[in-house]
């Protein structure tokens, strides 16, 4: 009986044990994504939260073992200067007339105009998010922010190791694009680049190792994206 006693006693001690060891080497995620419970960092698995309609949501989650930094860079899709600031067509004479600067800078006039990467990573498209352009995410941690989608059009994001961002980042993960929700007319004689998320959704960079956190000292940060849309972007042609 006292053997009994004792291998229960054990039994009991090693379970009470049991959530402090998780708990120092396995910290709970921050909301709102999840990982997947695998030793396997490069195929972790992450929720993509909810947006809001009248919005698009951009999630960036850290799944790497090292703290990194992020940046975000955003414009709204307007080009209204005359000339234009972004869209590089010169019409002949230098004389635009809004019919043809359509046809060449589509959308620029109703949020619509895709910046290319170079325009869109300058400095003055910082978005700040609280207060901060640089925000850190330690590993496991996760940051959401949500942007009217009259105010967002082309956006990507900067990735590095603390100390590194803006100026030196390791990753430039963009442009993406928010979905067209006008009809730019059937008159474009530009070619136009895929888009990502639609009004009312969200997309997600997911930061990683290449080296699956074999040794964080070495880490090789990448990203991978998905949105939270099961059916892409409308047809509004």
């Amino acid at each position: 009986m006292i053997g009994r006693r004792g291998v229960l006693i054990a039994i009991l001690c090693g379970a009470a044990a049991l959530p402090v060891i998780i708990g120092a080497s396995c910290p709970p995620p921050t909301d709102p994504f999840y990982l997947a419970v695998t030793p396997d960092r490069l195929n972790t698995n992450t929720q993509i939260p909810e947006c809001s309609p009248g919005f698009v949501c951009i999630s960036v989650v850290n799944t790497a073992c090292v703290d990194c930094e992020v940046a975000l860079y955003t414009h709204d899709g307007y080009d209204l200067t005359t000339p234009p600031t972004y869209c590089t067509w010169v019409p002949p004479n230098n004389v635009w007339f809004p019919e043809d600067r359509s046809q060449y800078c589509p959308g620029y006039n109703v949020g619509e105009y895709q910046l290319s990467r170079p325009q869109l990573f300058d400095p003055v498209h910082a978005y700040a998010i609280q207060g901060l352009n640089v925000r850190v995410l330690q590993p496991r941690e996760s940051l959401q922010v949500r942007i009217q989608d009259g105010s967002i059009k082309s956006f990507g994001i900067q990735v590095g190791r603390v100390g590194t961002l803006p100026g030196d980042p390791e990753i430039i993960d963009g442009p993406k694009y928010r979905c067209t929700m006008v009809d730019l007319g059937p008159y474009i004689r530009v070619q136009r680049s895929p888009e990502h998320v639609p009004s009312g959704e969200t997309f997600q960079f997911v930061v990683y190792d290449l080296n699956n956190c074999a040794l964080p000292g070495l880490a090789q940060f990448a990203t991978r994206t998905g949105t939270s849309s099961g059916t892409g972007c409308p047809d509004t042609q």
